[in-house]
C-alpha cells in the first residue's frame, strides 16, 4: 500500500505484518456483520496497545477504514 503523506515513510516489514492482520480482521467484520461502532473500538483499542504502533501505521489504518466506510469519520482517540 502506498503512503501519500508528506515525510511518510513505508511501513517496515513488522508494522506491514501488523497492519495485514488489522486489515484481514477489518474485512472480515466488514463482510460477516458490518462494522459496528464497538467493532472499530475494539480494533482501536488493539492498535494503540500494539508496541508498533507508529504514525505511519495509524495512517494507513485511517486510509483502509475510509476505503471500506467512506463518507465515515473515525476518531482514534477513544478509551
Amino acid at each position: 500500500m502506498e503512503i501519500n503523506h508528506p515525510n511518510a515513510a513505508p511501513l517496515s516489514e513488522q508494522e506491514q505484518k501488523v497492519f495485514d492482520h488489522f486489515q484481514k480482521r477489518l474485512e472480515s467484520m466488514v463482510s460477516s456483520h458490518g462494522l459496528t461502532e464497538g467493532d472499530v473500538k475494539e480494533l482501536i483499542h488493539e492498535l494503540r496497545a500494539h508496541p508498533l504502533i507508529s504514525s505511519q501505521l495509524w495512517q494507513v489504518v485511517g486510509s483502509e477504514l475510509t476505503r471500506l466506510l467512506p463518507n465515515q469519520r473515525f476518531d482514534f482517540d477513544w478509551d
